[in-house]
């Protein structure tokens, strides 16, 4: 597969200093920002597939209400309070 480039980005000294000075050994500010810009598109994918199922919930009226969420947790939680509560 070919590669491609990213538009160069244009940070300040500082900000490059700062990236140079948290390089691994042999890793390059390349391959850093590299592996920043993936981390990131990973985590905006994520993001939107999240959105994405909630608002399918949504639309299928298959979702629950954060109150319907607080009892269950209330619940689960009131065995455990007692536990620790007894001792």
């Amino acid at each position: 597969m070919k590669s491609a480039l990213l538009p160069a980005t244009r940070v300040t000294p500082a900000l490059r200093r700062r990236v140079e000075s948290l390089l691994d050994e042999g890793e390059t500010v390349s391959g850093f920002i590299e592996e920043a810009v993936t981390r990131h598109a990973e985590l905006r994918t994520s993001q939107q597939a999240f959105v994405q199922r909630g608002l399918e919930a949504e639309a299928a009226a298959d979702w629950v209400s954060p109150e319907q969420v607080f009892k269950a947790v209330r619940r689960a939680a009131t065995p455990q309070r007692k536990k620790r509560a007894g001792r």
